[in-house]
């Protein structure tokens, strides 16, 4: 059964903003938040400026009953700062605050939710200008703010020719990428271009390791190159593992044991052990993405699949020094999240997290953060290998002399392999 509410308008209040934004969910009762677009170009919340394309929300909220939930967009800039002097109306058509009226009851599950879904832009909106932008999601009765995602407006200004290629340094030649390309801009002439142009890089749609702030190392005959080893370098990182709990009454790819207490289901994976010194080997993976999904496919998965304590174990006889080991995949929205940070056991060896999920299957691997870092390495947990393929989305972002804000005139996205 599907419900629709009739809201009174409330006006949107500003989040504390921060210095940079994340995708990022403030409330323990939002899960699995899921941002795509309906077409197969790109494997990120992408849609072109001036088009019928529409980008999904969905996600669930654990209760018996539903909340009242609004939205609002924020302009932000290429480093996921907000666009300073750049108001609501200067970037969108329609009313600044909307509300999310579609929402479905879980059915038969253990845990009870409301799974909620939008479509934007409606056809009573309509975004005016390219760039980065924050989608905010609150709390219609306290204003509290429950989700922030990123996702991107684009205007094809550009031509964008990836050239990767394994990097010359010997001892990185086996572990990296070297994702350089080239940029035609005969659409927007340019006298500066070094100050005018820049480009981002994102692999697998992670932005803790994205590299921002690209200036092209070459430039001239509107044709701009971007091939500087210390900016457009990558750790190439290991296949994904794979954890599939579609079913939950018999163990598939990568369950261990399945089980049902304290009225939840549990599942125990199998224990995973450290790849880093293992040679590369070929398998199929989804670059760190997760499908919710269940084995009856007659059943909407959306509302019929349940949630499971998912209690993963990774075995090291000592701790990594220095280091924080995390979950590394789309579950944690491509960011460090403190959510997917793993303790280590001295009496049992192994590092171990234990996170609620949503039936499906997930891609996902285990990246060290090192103090003061602000990235997750593969390095000394599952191991890098020149062979991984990876997915690499660039992003080429234009600000003239007299523009407020940046525009966002290009994206490319290839496969590294």
């Amino acid at each position: 059964m599907k419900l629709f509410l009739t809201l009174i308008l409330i006006p949107f209040t500003s989040l504390h903003l921060l210095a940079s934004f994340k995708n990022e969910i403030f409330s323990p009762s939002i899960k699995s938040v899921q941002l795509s677009n309906y077409g197969l170009t790109y494997d990120m919340p992408i849609i072109s400026l001036n088009t019928d394309e529409k980008l999904n929300l969905s996600f669930d909220y654990l209760a018996n009953e539903p909340k009242e939930f609004s939205y609002t967009f924020i302009k932000c800039d290429a480093n996921w700062e907000k666009s300073e002097n750049v108001f609501f109306h200067d970037f969108a058509e329609g009313m600044e605050d909307q509300f999310i009226t579609d929402f479905e009851f879980s059915e038969n599950t253990a845990i009870d939710y409301i799974h909620y879904n939008l479509d934007f832009p409606s056809t009573e909106s309509k975004f005016l200008m390219s760039g980065n932008y924050i989608l905010i999601v609150k709390e219609v009765e306290t204003l509290e703010v429950m989700l922030t995602h990123k996702f991107y407006i684009v205007e094809s200004k550009i031509t964008i020719t990836p050239q990767p290629k394994r990097p010359i340094n010997f001892d990185l030649k086996h572990t990296h990428h070297l994702v350089n390309f080239a940029v035609n801009h005969s659409m927007i002439p340019s006298n500066n271009p070094r100050s005018e142009f820049k480009a981002v890089i994102i692999q697998n749609g992670r932005y803790d390791n994205a590299k921002y702030n690209i200036k092209p190392s070459f430039e001239g005959n509107n044709q701009l190159l971007f091939n500087n080893e210390n900016e457009t370098l990558f750790e190439a990182g290991n296949e994904y593992r794979i954890l599939d709990f579609r079913d939950l009454k018999q163990p598939a790819q990568g369950v261990e044991e399945i089980f049902y207490e304290d009225s939840i289901y549990h599942i125990i994976p199998e224990t995973d052990y450290n790849r880093a010194y293992l040679k590369y080997k070929q398998t199929m993976d989804h670059d760190g993405r997760f499908f919710i999904e269940k084995k009856t496919f007659r059943e909407n998965p959306n509302l019929t699949s349940d949630y499971a304590f998912v209690h993963f174990r990774f075995a090291r006889k000592i701790p990594l020094d220095s280091s924080s080991v995390f979950i590394l995949g789309k579950i944690n929205g491509g960011e460090i999240n403190r959510n997917f940070k793993m303790i280590y056991k001295d009496s049992l060896e192994h590092y171990e997290s234990h996170i609620l999920l949503k039936q499906g299957v997930y891609n996902y691997a285990y990246a060290a953060k090192k103090n003061m870092e602000n990235s997750l390495f593969w390095e000394n947990t599952d191991g890098s290998h020149f062979q991984a393929k990876n997915t690499y989305t660039v992003f080429i972002y234009h600000k003239g002399f007299n523009d407020e804000t940046e525009t966002l005139i290009g994206v490319k996205r290839f496969t590294f392999q």
